[in-house]
């Protein structure tokens, strides 16, 4: 199981789905984004964990 780095907590992969899921879903859908977006960036992170357990 991947770590959640802010926290140190394991997640399993439903979490991270379940995560990734509820911050698309926040999402504005800019016409740009912009590398300083906090959705975008945390969106990219919980894929990131999500690779990890792919691994």
């Amino acid at each position: 199981m991947p770590v959640w780095k802010y926290t140190n907590k394991n997640v399993t992969k439903e979490e991270a789905e379940k995560s990734l899921a509820a911050i698309i879903s926040a999402c504005f859908h800019c016409e740009t984004h912009s590398d300083g977006c906090p959705i975008s960036k945390t969106a990219g992170e919980i894929k990131g964990i999500m690779e990890m357990e792919k691994r």
